[in-house]
């Protein structure tokens, strides 16, 4: 059985905090795909951001943490509408955190729907094309190293009777 993991991050930039948390983000998806293989089970992992820019930082990544074929590294495909709807909803965060800070109401300036949907559907696009047979797992529970995976999934063994012999193979 081949492990999946996965992460989306929406992030436009690496600006603050966001360059570690990404850094983070990397390093368990490396950990998670190394432990499983370490521990006999196969497993991929990818990691989804959202500009060209974003994934040159993350390649450069690869020969720090000996990872060189560890993570599939996919940058989204966005529309216009797609990157000018994520763009206002990053401003809006920043109004809503800096509100939040001051005491003022945040009023849901600091929500993430837009990032989460376009990153978790071409994560799972992504995933999907290169193992059309995988089963998402998406019970929280079930997901290892205590990880909320934007995806996890499992590719169990094709098993298949051949017909000349009559058997399992």
């Amino acid at each position: 059985m081949k492990h999946i993991f996965g992460m989306a991050k929406s992030n436009l930039d690496l600006k603050g905090a966001k360059g570690p948390k990404l850094e983070l983000d990397y390093l368990r998806l490396i950990y998670a795909a190394k432990e499983h293989k370490r521990k006999g089970f196969d497993s991929d992992a990818f990691l989804l951001v959202m500009t060209p820019e974003i994934a040159n930082r993350v390649q450069t990544w690869n020969s720090k943490y000996d990872a060189d074929g560890v993570v599939n590294v996919v940058t989204a495909n966005m529309s216009i509408t797609q990157k000018e709807a994520l763009s206002k909803e990053k401003k809006n965060n920043i109004h809503g955190m800096v509100a939040g800070t001051t005491g003022r109401i945040v009023a849901g300036r600091s929500d993430a729907k837009v990032g989460k949907e376009i990153g978790e559907s071409q994560l799972r696009a992504a995933i999907m094309k290169k193992y059309p047979e995988v089963k998402e797992i998406t019970k929280e529970a079930e997901f290892p190293y205590a990880v909320l995976w934007d995806f996890y999934g499992v590719v169990h063994p094709i098993r298949y009777v051949r017909k000349d012999i009559g058997r399992e193979s």
